[in-house]
């Protein structure tokens, strides 16, 4: 994480972003979570592993 004044610009339109924003990311232990609020290039990585994409929640049917 980077503080406000230091966030980084966003990638170039011809580069691909790997940290999509608005998204959030978990360790592969689940016991670590954020949400994305700026898009880069870099993978996002927790101890040395990298965290993927949240799943969503599944929202009870409304009958």
């Amino acid at each position: 994480m980077v503080a406000t004044k230091d966030a980084p610009t966003p990638p170039p339109a011809d580069e691909p972003a790997t940290t999509v924003i608005g998204k959030r990311y978990v360790d592969a232990a689940d016991t670590v979570e954020l949400l994305c609020t700026a898009s880069g290039t870099g993978p996002l990585t927790y101890g040395g592993q990298p965290m993927t994409i949240k799943a969503p929640k599944a929202l009870p049917a409304s009958d």
